[in-house]
């Protein structure tokens, strides 16, 4: 497992995060599973790990924090994130002062740490002004609560613009953005903002490599047993089935090269994601599935295959 620096800051996150959206705290709320995925995750060399608020409203952070209590706090980093809604209230989401001050205390209670390494604001808000909300993370900076922060599914004129007035203030930038990639789906290469991230020194993690299975091909011949779509009502996410939908041609060219080469789809996505320095946020419902994802870090691709995609 590799380290990598996230952008042109200092800090270095290994090339793999473990991710906890609908599995730790939503799929699976028992702390013997948390812990064994963790303690998994750990074992393979991963140091970087993921949560927000909202993942299991709050039991991700919860569950988290209590399996990583075991191992030394500066040996790893954590990230988690503030503004999604998390409950029906006014006060309970976007970027406010107010909203992101109590959101991330309450984040850092259920964690049960004295920091987070990097916070992010979890979606744009543009209700609040800028210099609201970049002087509201570097607050937290300043006070020692978060090392860095960062954003995640920003378009590329809000982070423009962060940037601008971060330069005005002369006040600490966010560090990366996070959003939505795989091979499937590539908004993020479309749209600019992965030429702004490139162009200015922030760090990109992309979340899905996976496209949430679709790119193992394992929905091929229908939906299986224990697959996203089939929990779909338990873990109450039903959008899988539309990524299908809506990147058809993208995932059936995939799936076929993978079975022309007899490479997993699982390993070719992720190394796919690594290719262009979109660092893969990983989750997984079972520890069978985590060791197999991080086995693709042992493969060699033929540049042939590399063409052909």
């Amino acid at each position: 497992m590799k380290y990598v620096r996230l952008g042109n800051s200092g800090l270095k996150i290994t090339e793999i995060t473990f991710g906890t959206a609908l599995t730790i705290g939503t799929e699976n709320k028992n702390i013997n599973f948390a812990q064994t995925m963790i303690d998994t995750a750990w074992d393979l060399g991963i140091r970087s790990f993921d949560v927000s608020n909202n993942y299991g409203m709050g039991n991700a952070e919860t569950l988290t924090g209590q399996a990583l209590k075991k191992y030394p706090r500066q040996e790893y980093v954590i990230s988690t994130k503030g503004s999604w809604p998390i409950g029906e209230s006014t006060y309970h989401r976007g970027l406010s002062r107010k909203h992101i001050l109590w959101a991330f205390e309450e984040s850092l209670r259920r964690l049960n740490l004295e920091y987070v390494d990097v916070y992010y604001a979890h979606r744009y808000d543009d209700e609040v002004s800028m210099e609201e909300i970049v002087r509201t993370f570097n607050y937290l900076i300043n006070e020692g609560k978060i090392r860095y922060w960062a954003t995640s599914e920003w378009p590329e004129n809000a982070l423009e613009e962060c940037h601008e007035i971060c330069d005005k203030l002369q006040m600490e930038k966010p560090i990366a953005e996070q959003f939505i990639y795989s091979y499937a789906l590539t908004k993020a290469e479309q749209n600019g903002v992965k030429i702004f991230c490139d162009s200015h020194g922030v760090g990109t993690l992309g979340f899905s490599p996976l496209c949430q299975g679709l790119l193992t091909g394992k929905y091929k011949n229908g939906v299986p047993k224990n697959s996203r779509i089939e929990k779909s009502d338990k873990i109450g996410y039903h959008k899988t089935a539309n990524f299908y939908e809506q990147n058809k041609k993208r995932i059936d060219h995939f799936v076929d090269i993978c079975e022309k080469f007899n490479i997993k789809g699982s390993h070719l996505a992720i190394l796919w994601c690594l290719r262009k320095r979109i660092y893969p946020v990983l989750g997984a419902s079972s520890l069978q599935q985590l060791q197999e994802n991080i086995a693709a870090l042992d493969i060699e691709v033929p540049t042939e295959i590399w063409n052909k995609l």
